[in-house]
C-alpha cells in the first residue's frame, strides 16, 4: 500500500511539474527572446540589449504603455470609490430583488468583451461623444467596478457587523468607526482588489479596441496593430519589463499586506501609547 502511495505521489508531483512548465515556459521563452541577437533562437550566440535600446527609442510604444498605465490607475481609482460604496450598500441594505441586482452588477465583467465593447460603442455614439481616452476609461471602469465590489463584499461578509457595533457603543461616530475600525480591516482587500483590477485593465484589449480613437491607443491595441507587420522583438523586451515589474509588485504585496504587517503596526502603536 505504501508503494502505491509513493507511486501516486510521484505521479502527482510529475503532473504538477508539467502544469508549471505549461504555464511558465512561454514566459521563459519571451525572456530569452528579449536578449537574443537574432529574431529566433536558431543561431543565438550571446546576449544583447539591442531590443531594449530600440524599445526606448520607440516613442509610439512608450506612449501606448503610458496610456495603459494612466487608464489603469484612473479606472482603479474610480472603481475603488464606487466598488467600496457599492459593497457596503449591498451588504448592509436589504431591499427586494437584491440577488438580481448583484447579478446585474457582475454582468459587465462576465459578459464577453465583444458584447460589452459594441454595447458601449453604440451607447457612446448615441450621445455624440468622440472616441478618446475618456471613452476607454469609461469602458475600463465598467468591468473594474464589479471586481472591486465583489472583493470588498467578501471581506465585509467575513468581518461581520460586531466590530462596528462595538466601536459605536464606545462612543465613535459613523465616520470614526469607518476610518479607525472598518477601513483598517478591509485595507488588504482594497489593495488586493485594486491590484487585480489594474491587472485586468492593463491586459484588456477587446473593449479598448472598440473605444480607442485613432490617435490614442493602449499598449495591447498598439501591439495588436504591430502584428499586421510582423511581431517585433521590441514586444519581447517590453513584456520582460512588465513581467519584472509584476514580480516586484507581488513581493511588495507579500511584505506589506500580510498578517505580519498588521501585527507590526498595532504593536508599534501600542508601544507608543505605553511610552
Amino acid at each position: 500500500m505504501s508503494s502505491g502511495l509513493k507511486k501516486g505521489g510521484t505521479g502527482l508531483k510529475l503532473y504538477g511539474v508539467l502544469i508549471f512548465l505549461f504555464l511558465y515556459f512561454p514566459l521563459a521563452i519571451v525572456l530569452i527572446f528579449s536578449f537574443s541577437p537574432t529574431k529566433t533562437l536558431v543561431g543565438m550566440q550571446g546576449i544583447t540589449l539591442k531590443w531594449y535600446e530600440e524599445l526606448f527609442r520607440d516613442g509610439g510604444l512608450l506612449t501606448a504603455f503610458l496610456h495603459t498605465v494612466l487608464i489603469g490607475l484612473g479606472a482603479v481609482s474610480v472603481a475603488i470609490v464606487l466598488g467600496v460604496s457599492g459593497a457596503f450598500f449591498v451588504t448592509r441594505v436589504h431591499f427586494p430583488g437584491k440577488g438580481v441586482f448583484r447579478t446585474l452588477v457582475l454582468l459587465p465583467y462576465i459578459l464577453p468583451g465583444i458584447i460589452m465593447g459594441i454595447s458601449l460603442l453604440i451607447f457612446i455614439r448615441n450621445f455624440g461623444i468622440r472616441l478618446s481616452w475618456f471613452t476607454v476609461l469609461l469602458g475600463h471602469v465598467s468591468f473594474t467596478v464589479p471586481i472591486v465590489m465583489f472583493q470588498i463584499m467578501s471581506r465585509i461578509a467575513r468581518m461581520g457587523p460586531n466590530y462596528q457595533a462595538a466601536a459605536m457603543d464606545l462612543g465613535a461616530n459613523p465616520a470614526q468607526t469607518f476610518l479607525y475600525v472598518t477601513l483598517p480591516m478591509i485595507r488588504t482587500a482594497i489593495i488586493g482588489a485594486a491590484l487585480l483590477a489594474f491587472t485586468v485593465s492593463f491586459d484588456e484589449i477587446v473593449i479598448s479596441f472598440f473605444l480607442t480613437g485613432s490617435a490614442w491607443m493602449t499598449l495591447p491595441v498598439y501591439i495588436y496593430g504591430m502584428l499586421r507587420f510582423g511581431l517585433s522583438p521590441k514586444v519581447y523586451a517590453i513584456s520582460t519589463i512588465i513581467l519584472g515589474l509584476s514580480l516586484i509588485l507581488i513581493i511588495f504585496m507579500a511584505r506589506y499586506t500580510g498578517r505580519s504587517a498588521d501585527v507590526y503596526r498595532v504593536g508599534k502603536k501600542e508601544a507608543g501609547e505605553a511610552a
